[in-house]
């Protein structure tokens, strides 16, 4: 990509700015990157763009401009590219590994927060500030993302129902349940994909689940893979696949829609927006289709892994001219007070581009006919639980994102999950981490399944050695110091 295509991008710039020089609010420059275009590239109607502009300006002080990235793939080369040009950009979202990869692009923000960022300082919880310090203490950036429990075990609450079980909380009942859901339906069966099976189930088996963990023996942080437990963790879930529990492409590619119009699956362990947007798009084909969410233990505690939050921060840049009034407009669109702001920042104008049904419950029914695909909307897992839409199909997908997607307690919190490693410094330590990676992924599957013989476990911790593991244990665990983990 050339300098033509940054110009062209920016070309936006020109449908808005006659009105931004007439008014004396100060003018900032967002690229959204933050996913919330990625469907909408094409960005508004310009001229609908503008109204919202001017109300935002008008509510707010502060007149956003926004440029719209081309397409998820060449996000991060245009934001490279702006960063690197006379070009005005203020505000974006560090990609990837988050803000350590441009912390010589961007400013500390702890002062300008606590003058005028009041709003996110109280919207945004106390300990997920954490991982945006740097090692002087100071925060880089808005946090993108929230700590979670997305890897659930999920079991089918009707046929509970149908044959008067309870819903399991241990392995042993889980196994029990399945037993019994094969008696009552032959076809019955168990799925996860690849990624999700660790997170689900390994906090069963190890003492910190899906997570790095310290050594006691040599004081050094490892990798998960080399915890005790982690064969024992193999075995078991191979002595499932042996007995038929698993779907049979669930450690390969499967469509999820086409997987839960079967009506067979039994048990989900995984994402839990599979559960939750797909069954109301498959419930009319399954007859009383219901799920209930497990919490379930072992005698080595939950067998979920919760997820921490990344380092992926909205960041203001050093070529910021007016960094105040960047924070002063988030601050705007995080009103602790009132959902109407980001609500205006997602779907435009209050009253003409949404309105609420009900102001009480905050029950919001957008008009998406008027063609604004919310450029001034940086989203936050902590202001989107805030308000529902009027669409049965997400009803209970939202209601979920509010409540246990976020709730902690019966998942195991990774061992160092409120550190902010710098992922890229690790990469660059460990030249072989790819590898490692692809090595843990396949093989790991390859044990489940029986493709692999367990007793070639020692031979694979070997493979690990040889594949440069020791580097990343030594990555880790300089990291681990430098960030005060001991």
């Amino acid at each position: 990509m050339t300098r033509m295509r940054i110009v062209a991008l920016l070309l936006v710039l020109i449908l808005v700015l006659p009105s931004a020089m007439a008014q004396d609010e100060p003018v900032i420059y967002i690229f959204n990157n933050s996913g919330t275009l990625q469907f909408d590239a094409g960005g508004s109607d310009p001229d609908v763009l503008q109204r919202v502009q001017d109300h935002i300006a008008e509510q707010s002080g502060v007149r956003p401009v926004t440029i719209v990235p081309g397409g998820a793939a060449s996000a991060t080369e245009q934001l490279n590219l702006l960063l690197g040009s006379s070009d005005p950009v203020d505000l974006f979202q560090a990609p990837g590994n988050g803000w350590h990869d441009y912390a010589m692009a961007i400013i500390p923000i702890t002062d300008l927060l606590a003058e005028h960022g009041q709003n996110i300082m109280q919207v945004i919880p106390e300990q997920q500030w954490d991982i945006m310090r740097n090692a002087d203490g100071e925060i880089m950036g808005i946090p993108r993302s929230t700590p979670t429990s997305p890897y659930i075990t999920w079991v089918r609450q009707d046929w509970l129902d149908e044959l008067g079980l309870e819903v399991p909380t241990t392995w042993d009942e889980l196994e029990d349940t399945i037993d019994a859901f094969l008696a009552h339906n032959p076809e019955a069966m168990v799925a996860t994909r690849p990624g999700d099976i660790r997170w689900t189930t390994l906090g069963g088996f190890t003492p910190n689940g899906h997570s790095n963990w310290l050594d006691p023996d040599d004081g050094m942080v490892k990798p998960w893979v080399l915890q005790p437990g982690v064969l024992d963790w193999v075995t078991e879930l191979n002595s499932w696949w042996e007995a038929g529990y698993f779907f049979p492409d669930t450690f390969t590619r499967f469509d999820a829609p086409e997987l839960f119009r079967t009506c067979n699956l039994g048990v989900w362990m995984g994402w839990y927006s599979r559960i939750t947007l797909i069954t109301p798009q498959i419930e009319s084909g399954c007859e009383g289709i219901a799920w209930a969410r497990t919490s379930i233990t072992t005698d080595m505690g939950y067998i979920a892994t919760a997820r921490p939050q990344n380092a992926s921060a909205y960041a203001v840049t050093r070529k910021a001219e007016n960094p105040a009034a960047v924070i002063q407009f988030m601050d705007w669109v995080y009103s602790a007070d009132t959902t109407d702001n980001q609500l205006t920042a997602r779907y435009g104008i209050k009253g003409e581009m949404w309105d609420y049904l009900d102001e009480e419950t905050r029950l919001v029914n957008p008009d998406l006919s008027f063609g604004y695909v919310s450029e001034y909307m940086l989203p936050n897992l902590n202001v989107e639980i805030r308000y529902s839409l009027d669409d049965p199909s997400r009803a209970w997908h939202v209601e979920y994102l509010g409540s246990q997607l976020i709730d902690l307690g019966d998942a195991k919190w990774p061992f160092d999950g409120g550190l902010a490693y710098n992922l890229s410094r690790i990469a660059d330590e460990v030249p072989t981490l790819g590898d490692l990676n692809r090595l843990l992924d396949e093989q790991t599957i390859l044990f489940i399944t029986g493709q692999r013989p367990l007793d070639q476990w020692d031979d694979f911790m070997n493979d690990l050695e040889r594949a440069g593991i020791n580097d990343w244990v030594n990555a880790i665990s300089t990291q681990y110091n430098e960030l005060g983990g001991v």
